[in-house]
């Protein structure tokens, strides 16, 4: 974390074009606490989180993580267990049951075909202490996403950003939920967060390892859900666009912007090595079985929306419709809150919540900094990190399952926390501008009587 000094009290974080990050220790300090309030959130909803069976999949993927020391065995051959998820989420699992005593030898790989009963009867339940121990796991990524968020928050704009932003994600249902469970959804929020950060600190000062550390990151977020290779994409037309506005105007030594652009246009290429790299079946033949893996994925969101006729769904409006379901009617920090006051007041109502309009709201707001701070500016990068995120997730959504939405939640609280802080700026600047002008035009001198026997 780069300690950056922060604008002076009359200077506005609306406005300031500083290329710094505003972090400092105490932001270090803060985003420790954000990540312990978020993990004690998420580690009191594991015991009464229902079982979801994509856990038993995931905790017998555990054993992922021992045949790591053996890359080209058949057990990395071409077959539906490959296929299925790309590989991180079960390496968390293997490392996160080592970690806390046990091992990888878990349960049977769980056949979707037949219920809970057969699967029992057959080894396929998950240890009930592999499963909390896993959840365990799941609980630390959920609440390390909380900290990302808050120092996404904080570096754009302010630390009440910052806390607003966390604050509108530790408690949403859907943020405990996933951090209450087994699976890789948290840890795709966390990486989305982990890039946001890896760009704007790349942003501030460009070089070949920050980089690398940003094509890193969306490497191994492709190796959790595959989508943030995509992201890079954008990240390259960027660069491309900074080295083209830097050799027209001749500016190509020297140039911070040329420089920044030279390296987001190498991010695709570092995280698809990355990607391959840390996936054992796709060595044979990275790019064809990649492509195999893309292929499956879409089959299976078909077949999910062909077999659940009321989750399917038809298109980038219908998600966008489902999307605003799930974050305002079903589920929303904002909507929670106001039944939660209602019912102390002896209400039974069920609210629509409001956090999306807030999230466009901020959305705008940031809008409006890119175009202050510029392009090339970590703000600038930070958004087009989380906003290509939640395009590509939009757009490729076939099937409507809440916990696809996870690097919406993510952008949201975000976008929320942008637009408080930019409330809090403009009190704030209001309030020194008008103390500003009354230590200016200096006390009233106060009218003093006449003296005795004068004439007035």
């Amino acid at each position: 974390m780069d300690p950056t000094s922060r604008p002076a009290a009359t200077s506005s974080s609306l406005t300031s074009s500083l290329p710094a990050i505003r972090w400092d220790r105490r932001d270090a300090l803060i985003a420790l606490l954000v990540f312990v309030a978020g993990l004690v959130v998420n580690l009191h909803a594991i015991p009464t989180t229902e079982f979801h069976r994509d856990e038993a999949r995931w905790i017998h993927r555990a054993r992922f993580v021992p045949e790591l020391l053996h890359p080209t065995s058949a057990y990395w051959s071409d077959r539906e267990l490959m296929w299925g998820q790309p590989p991180l989420g079960s390496y968390l699992m293997g490392f996160g049951l080592l970690a806390q005593g046990r091992d990888t030898r878990t349960n049977a790989f769980y056949d979707f075909h037949f219920d809970e009963t057969w699967n029992r009867l057959h080894g396929a339940m998950p240890d009930e202490r592999d499963l909390l121990a896993a959840r365990r796991t799941n609980a630390a990524v959920g609440a390390a996403i909380a900290a990302c968020i808050y120092l996404v928050a904080a570096g754009i704009l302010s630390r009440a950003a910052g806390l607003v932003a966390a604050l509108m994600y530790i408690p949403h249902a859907l943020a405990i939920y996933l951090g209450s469970l087994a699976g890789s959804d948290a840890l795709l929020g966390l990486l989305v967060g982990l890039a946001a950060l890896a760009a704007m600190l790349l942003a501030a000062r460009p070089s070949w390892p920050r980089a690398v550390i940003l094509g890193v990151i969306a490497g191994l977020g492709a190796s959790t859900k595959l989508s943030p290779i995509f992201i890079t994409i954008p990240l390259a037309l960027l660069g491309v666009v900074l080295v083209a506005q830097a050799v027209i105007s001749g500016r190509t030594d020297g140039s911070q912007r040329a420089a920044l652009g030279w390296k987001l246009m190498a991010t695709p290429a570092i995280a698809f090595t990355t990607f391959v790299a840390s996936y054992p079946y796709l060595w044979p033949d990275p790019f064809g079985r990649t492509l195999s893996l893309l292929q499956f994925r879409q089959r299976e969101m078909y077949n999910q929306g062909r077999i659940w006729p009321e989750l399917d769904v038809t298109g980038p409006a219908h998600a966008i419709e489902r999307i605003g379901w799930w974050l305002s009617v079903d589920n929303s920090v904002t909507g929670n809150a106001a039944e939660g006051i209602a019912g102390l007041l002896g209400l039974q109502v069920d609210l629509i919540g409001i956090d999306l309009l807030l999230a466009i709201g901020g959305a705008a707001v940031l809008a409006v900094l890119v175009w202050w701070r510029g392009i090339a500016s970590p703000t600038a990068l930070a958004a087009l990190v989380l906003g290509a995120e939640v395009a590509i997730v939009v757009a490729g959504m076939r099937a409507d399952f809440a916990r696809y939405l996870m690097p919406i939640l993510v952008a949201q609280a975000v976008c929320i926390g942008i637009l408080a802080g930019a409330i809090v700026e403009a009190v704030a600047d209001l309030i020194a501008q008008r103390s500003s002008r009354r230590a200016q035009s200096g006390p009233a001198i106060p009218e003093l009587p006449p003296e005795p026997g004068a004439v007035e």
